[in-house]
């Protein structure tokens, strides 16, 4: 194997195998976190030898990245050896603390100890051998076949034999604890039914002497932990708290209100304290950030501190030996697997790399950095030494890749169509081979996805599943990695026909992945063709759906598709990484493009025939081959986005790209903040020498067949412009979602120029009265802001539940009266004009441009303001005019996007930007951003815009926040300081990036802008 493939497929396991709690880690190295074991050695050894209460709990603090998934997994390898449990506790809700913990214990029950026998299993047998129960019995019990009421009976006598009381308290409960350990599935499903909390009791259950009714989830924590007791120490490590904490305080730096966030802590604090209050013999790990504990005691009561000792504290690598090791550690493993024998140990890594001085790194940079060095080496089609971990450290900027040449990967099709011919869905998809085959399928799938997007930041981590797994595959996404915020998905495929069954199994899936009502940043996706119809399995599916899950009948085509990945990443190679990120096969399935946020390039759709090349707008040709590159005019349905700085050629590919348009008979709606964009409508005095052959007739007919309009809003001297306030609630009242997001967008409007603002108890009350006032008048369909004012100044009773709303209501209106004197245009002062007007050609043209520009609208809050009420009334506009069968309706185009849909806060412009970019497209309208600060643009702008454009940048800090947005594309840009003007890294829905040179514009482009009386010259011509 040589050098190159063995990164490749290095690249491929990288994040596939992350540490694992749940087994023995092949990546350890001595040493690291020794302090922290030895504490956690003694918290074990206080649980066994506890009389029954539990001791002090401890809590693991770290930053994301120093190896705390990895040391809970020595925390289960350790308690195992003592003879005891483990459990892992992942809270996904904090009101839901106590049923996560059940589950937690249920789950866990079933996981393997280091005898390779279940945890179940182990704790049945030594109950029996310690209360001597008959051998026959005992073997029964072990083997989970035959079991009898008295074998069952047998088995709780044992348990009185070690401890009455808990015999008396908790028979019920180990009843259900040996039914779930039997092979016979009508006996375990009556134990599974107990311990779930299902609230029927059968006629089965009481055959097995169980009458009780199932218990709380905290008295089932309680009961479980007694049982356990009797025979060694239990451990349960609570997780995901760093998660939960991280969503409250996003949700409360969104409303302003730390209502919630602290009601969160506290609930979290509360279970914590009764945690080790209802436990036996069990030691409590919290494993979180620092800043998640320091919140939990200064919010919790006194007590909880008093519970906890946090006296570890988990560190980075201060040993340049020891981290030379993890990384010798984690390659050598990978390399022994694939049957590669590197150079030296920690190649790709140079030796001088671990030399001193050492900075301390925590083992997740480590590996970060290495998978951005491998990655590189992969895009460079070179494999070198990385030197350095140091990140101001110069790295080899690979040579741009042009585009892929059309038989390039034609081995590749040939076999990945072969493979896929090979498939037997049906034979896949059976109850007999679903639990076997589909976690490899779906694991082979997500991490053909994942290299589709990339994953230089370790953003994305799959984790192998097995058949015997609750879920089959399981995706998780860092959202932030300093606040460890996470996003999940998990899927499950379920072919069982019996009704029972496929309930149970669904159960357990749901548990596993934590899906409940209010874990939003948990998703749980079932393959399945069909529910049954009992009234049980309705109401339980109803539930799963309420909460955001999915059930999805797998295809044939996907499973097909899932079978040739399989096969074609066991071969590896660089030429099947970039094949994958040029085809996109996973990501252009039925079921990942369904479910996954970021939908990586698909193909265009398929139909009878391919469009005509008259719906097609020419971006420029690949640097070195001159070849064109193209975009269908329907891609810009999906929107587009143009990342570049200033002299990079930003502004003249937004006028090509609306010129082009322009040509094809779409008129356009462009802002123009800069005095750069009102000349759309000039000729050039003399053919330019950068145009191409063509360019010179193209431009003929653009000036020809084109309107171009110049509107100045807040300037009465040039073409005045101006909209209503408030959206178009008549249009929206039938839609539930684009109703909301009318209303969110009006309060969002309104709040500002109602001086509602900051997180001050007086301005949420004030915003609520106001979003209460604003549904009520939404509701009639009127956009009136004169009546909304009189509604506000005598709110009747039924608007608000809120005392004092009256009053409040009264003083808003006031304001709202003072806004509109003082700013005429928020009043929509001067004749409202139908965005029809700027969209509608005049006799005799084919296109209209209309460029907007800012000369009246000095401050910020003025621009963000008028471009909120544009928006409105473009977006209603475009609802009762779609596009229907043509390509593209209109299109409407931003410079200096940042400013208007900035990513820091919600304004009233960023709110309807946002609407836009996720529901215009299917009315027709089409949107194009350009900035030039990529983290400026608000992710959920970006997010929607599937054309993307990468030109020159020139400080590091947005460089580095281009390559971030590139890499969710599939590629970085390293050298984008190094672009010429006019050139562009490009990647379209239906190709991969290429670097392309732009052409020049149609119309004339002088370097300097107009003055502000050429402005209002231009508006004025008639």
């Amino acid at each position: 194997m040589d050098e190159l493939k063995a990164l490749a497929t290095l690249s491929f396991d990288w994040a596939d195998t992350p540490d694992h709690v749940w087994r023995d880690s092949p990546y350890h190295v001595d040493g690291l976190h020794a302090e922290a074991l030895a504490a956690l050695d003694t918290g074990i050894r206080d649980a066994a030898t506890s009389d029954g209460p539990s001791p002090i709990g401890l809590v693991l603090r770290g930053l994301k990245g120093v190896g705390k998934t990895h040391l809970l997994g020595l925390v289960r390898r350790h308690v195992h050896r003592a003879r005891g449990y483990f459990f892992l506790d992942d809270v996904t809700a904090a009101e839901a603390f106590w049923e996560n913990t059940a589950e937690a214990l249920r789950r866990g029950l079933s996981r393997p100890d280091d005898s390779g026998e279940s945890q179940l299993k182990s704790f049945l047998l030594r109950v029996c051998l310690r209360a001597h129960v008959d051998a026959e019995v005992e073997a029964r019990i072990r083997r989970g076949r035959g079991l009898t009421r008295d074998d069952v009976e047998a088995f709780v006598d044992g348990v009185a034999s070690l401890d009455a009381m808990v015999a008396d308290e908790c028979g019920d409960t180990a009843r259900a604890l040996v039914l779930i350990a039997s092979r016979d599935r009508a006996a375990k499903y009556i134990g599974d039914d107990y311990l779930d909390g299902d609230a029927e009791l059968t006629s089965e259950a009481r055959e097995w002497n169980i009458y009780s009714r199932p218990k709380p989830s905290r008295v089932l924590v309680q009961e479980i932990t007694r049982l356990l007791a009797l025979t060694g120490p239990v451990v349960i490590a609570v997780d995901q708290l760093d998660t939960l904490v991280a969503r409250s305080m996003k949700r409360t730096q969104e409303i302003g209100d730390r209502a919630e966030e602290d009601l969160l802590v506290a609930q979290i604090a509360d279970g914590l304290m009764g945690l080790r209050e209802v436990t036996h013999k069990t030691l409590t790990v919290l494993a979180c950030l620092p800043s998640t504990w320091d919140q939990i005691k200064s919010t919790a009561a006194a007590t909880v501190p008093d519970r906890f000792r946090e006296s570890v504290t988990l560190g980075r690598i201060v040993d340049a030996r020891l981290g030379r090791a993890l990384v010798e550690r984690r390659l050598g493993v990978a390399y022994q697997s694939m049957g590669f024998t590197p150079p030296h140990p920690t190649w790709p890594v140079a030796l001088p790399a671990f030399d001193e001085p050492w900075e301390q790194w925590t083992p997740r940079e480590l590996l970060k950095r290495i998978g951005a060095h491998i990655d590189l080496c992969l895009r460079a089609g070179e494999a070198r030494e990385l030197t350095s971990f140091d990140e101001k450290a110069v790295v080899p900027v690979p040579a741009a890749r042009s585009a892929v040449e059309t038989d390039r990967f034609a081995e590749l099709d040939s076999e990945f169509e072969k493979l896929k011919a090979e498939a037997d869905p049906g034979g896949l998809l059976t109850e007999r081979t679903v639990d076997k085959v589909m976690p490899g399928l779906l694991s082979a799938a997500l991490r053909c996805w994942v290299t589709e997007v990339g994953d230089d930041d370790l953003e994305w981590s799959c984790e192998r599943q097995n058949g015997r797994s609750e879920v089959h595959a399981w995706l998780t996404r860092t959202l932030d990695e300093r606040a460890d915020l996470q996003e999940h998905w998990a899927f499950r495929a379920i072919a069982a026909r019996d009704p029972r069954a496929a309930l149970s199994r669904f159960r357990k899936a749901r548990s596993a992945a934590g899906q409940l009502q209010g874990a939003d940043n948990r998703h749980l996706v079932i393959l399945r063709d069909a529910w049954g119809r009992g009234a049980k399995t309705r109401e339980e599916v109803a539930k799963f759906t309420a909460a955001g899950g999915r059930t999805v009948p797998p295809t044939a085509d996907d499973v097909r598709t899932f079978w040739a990945l399989d096969r074609m990443l066991a071969t590896g190679g660089r030429e099947l990484h970039e094949w994958l990120i040029d085809r996109r096969p996973a990501s252009r399935s039925e079921l990942l493009s369904a479910v996954l946020p970021e939908k990586p390039s698909g193909q265009p759709a398929e139909g009878t025939h391919p469009p005509p090349a008259d719906d097609e707008i020419t971006l420029g040709t690949v640097v070195g081959s001159g070849e064109p590159v193209r975009v269908e005019l329907s891609a810009l349905r999906k929107h587009a986005a143009v990342f570049a700085g200033s002299g990079s050629g930003k502004t003249v590919l937004l006028r090509r790209i609306v010129e082009e348009c322009a040509l094809l008979g779409v008129s356009a709606i462009v802002l123009d903040p800069n005095n750069d964009l009102a000349r759309l409508g000039d000729p050039w005095p003399t053919p330019p020498d950068g145009w191409g052959p063509d360019d010179a007739q193209l431009a003929k007919r653009y000036l020809a067949e084109t309107d171009v309009v110049v509107w100045t809003p807040g300037r009465a001297t040039g073409r005045p412009l101006a909209f209503q306030p408030l959206p178009d609630f008549a249009g929206v009242l039938d839609d539930s979602d684009e109703f909301a997001a009318a209303v969110e967008v009006a309060v969002a409007t309104l709040a500002p120029q109602a001086r509602l603002t900051g997180s001050t108890a007086k301005a949420n009350i004030g915003l609520a009265v106001l979003r209460q006032a604003v549904v009520r008048h939404a509701r009639t369909g009127s956009r009136s802001l004169p009546e909304l004012i009189e509604l506000l100044t005598d709110l009747p009773e039924d608007v608000s539940n809120l005392n004092d709303a009256n009053r409040i209501a009264a003083g808003l209106a006031e304001t709202l009266k003072a806004a509109m004197v003082n700013d005429p245009l928020f009043a929509g002062g001067g004749e409202p004009v139908d965005p029809g007007a700027l969209l509608t050609p005049a006799d005799g043209k084919r296109a209209r441009v209309s460029v907007i520009s800012f000369v009246g609208l000095q401050a910020e809050e003025q621009r963000q303001n008028f471009v909120n009420q544009l928006q409105m009334e473009l977006f209603a506009w475009i609802k009762r005019n779609p596009a229907g069968d043509r390509p593209l309706g209109a299109l409407f185009v931003m410079d200096e996007a940042q400013t208007m849909a900035a990513s820091g806060t919600l304004t009233a412009s960023t709110r309807s930007t946002i609407v836009l970019a996720s529901q215009a497209r299917k009315y027709g309208l089409g949107l194009l951003f350009a900035t030039q600060a990529p983290k400026g643009l608000h992710n959920q702008v970006v997010g929607n815009a599937m054309t993307q454009f990468f030109g020159r940048l020139n400080s590091p800090a947005q460089i580095a926040a281009a390559n971030e947005l590139a890499r969710a594309k599939g590629s970085p840009v390293a050298d984008i300081s190094r672009l010429e003007r006019a050139q562009f890294y490009v990647a379209g829905e239906a190709f991969g990036f290429r670097q392309v040179a732009t052409p020049l514009c149609l119309s004339h482009h002088p370097a300097s802008p107009l003055r502000l009386e050429e402005v209002i010259a231009r508006a004025r011509e008639e």
